[in-house]
């Protein structure tokens, strides 16, 4: 089996060695004893370390945190929990990846709110003054990629939220291309929602994310997606009440994999032993050393280089003639490198687990297949 080199988090990272050892041995767990070792009050308080970890990544309240199956679960709940109506509008990016927008164009088409989204060039960059000018007395929300996942643009989300709570809006994030590289603190952001898959930056594997709603927004949020977790009292199992826990643990409304939930606590757990900002300049300084790799041999790098909007993943145009697919191909296949083909680029993700030897093997293999 090859050892592969994987500079491409924001598609699926290498699981956190400690989230996998964890996950495991709960899986083994189940296999051996099934609830005699997960029992009812196991199962009850099973999102708790991650909503735990999850508050200290975000400098955030516990009471902040809930916990899904993915981001996209989350913000389909969400946005049938606030459901835009007929005469409103949601704005987001034509650039944000599909699950940014699609529960939004799926609530609006049934209460017929309209969709908004802001252009973007050739590059696939985003001018913030265009998504910012569609906000009007008329909108109802926001939604945005924390960091687009084409090109690792990076949203100023202060500046976002503010204008949308101008005219009465809120703001709803997807930041599952930035939580676990880009330090956040959710109050600071004013954002009413953030969410994140676990399987990307976060470390994590399939099955686990996060989501933080502010206090100020959640008890008038009526969740989209039910089940027996929904009630403030799990097992007390009775259909004729349903009481919704005063805080955002009311959007936890059903099992879900509780290995993959205690695997992505202990990986945000090794990302706050490090710290977020030393993760973000280590990330960064990667990102730096592989822009002047690829500077070097001719390749257009494509992403925002400026520090307000960079972030780690940088996205490059291949020469005249070689494919973004043909040759992240052939890194994977000749070379053991994993990077990933997006909208007709290069797209190159390293993260904490990458070192600078493994960008100079990417840019000599680069040089050999383009040359």
């Amino acid at each position: 089996m090859p050892e592969w080199t994987n500079l491409s988090y924001a598609n699926v990272a290498t699981t956190s060695p400690a989230a996998h050892r964890v996950s495991s041995d709960w899986a083994e767990s189940l296999a051996r004893g099934g609830a005699a070792e997960f029992d009812g009050e196991a199962e009850k308080n099973g999102m708790m370390p991650l909503r735990k970890a999850a508050s200290s990544l975000l400098s955030c309240d516990i009471a902040d945190v809930c916990v899904g199956s993915s981001a996209t679960e989350l913000l389909c709940s969400i946005a049938w929990a606030i459901s835009p109506q007929e005469g409103t509008n949601v704005v987001s990016t034509r650039s944000s990846f599909p699950s940014t927008v699609y529960p939004w164009a799926r609530v609006a088409d049934q209460n017929g709110a309209e969709i908004r989204l802001a252009d973007h060039d050739e590059n696939l960059y985003t001018d913030p003054s265009e998504l910012l000018s569609l906000i009007d007395e008329g909108t109802s929300v926001v939604t945005v990629s924390h960091v687009e996942f084409s090109n690792g643009q990076r949203y100023d989300l202060r500046k976002i939220s503010d204008a949308a709570h101008s005219v009465g809006a809120m703001l709803v994030v997807d930041a599952t291309q930035s939580m676990g590289m880009v330090p956040i603190d959710a109050y600071e952001t004013n954002a009413d929602a953030i969410v994140s898959s676990g399987y990307k930056w976060l470390r994590g594997t399939y099955g686990a994310a996060v989501g933080f709603i502010s206090p100020s927004v959640v008890k008038t949020l009526n969740p989209g997606l039910m089940g027996f977790r929904s009630n403030s009292d799990i097992w007390d199992l009775r259909a004729d009440r349903l009481e919704l826990p005063e805080d955002a643990s009311r959007f936890e409304f059903t099992t879900i994999h509780f290995g993959a939930v205690l695997g992505l606590a202990a990986a945000i757990d090794e990302l706050l032993e490090m710290g977020m900002d030393e993760v973000w300049r280590h990330d960064l300084g990667l990102a730096d050393h592989l822009i002047r790799g690829a500077e070097g041999l001719g390749i257009e790098v494509v992403s925002p280089t400026s520090e307000s909007e960079r972030s780690a993943i940088v996205s490059l145009r291949m020469p005249s003639g070689r494919s973004s697919v043909e040759v992240s191909d052939r890194l994977q296949s000749e070379y053991s490198i994993l990077t990933t083909s997006r909208s007709g680029m290069l797209r190159v993700s390293p993260h904490i687990d990458n070192d600078i030897s493994q960008i100079d093997s990417l840019v000599s293999a680069l040089s050999d297949i383009i040359s």
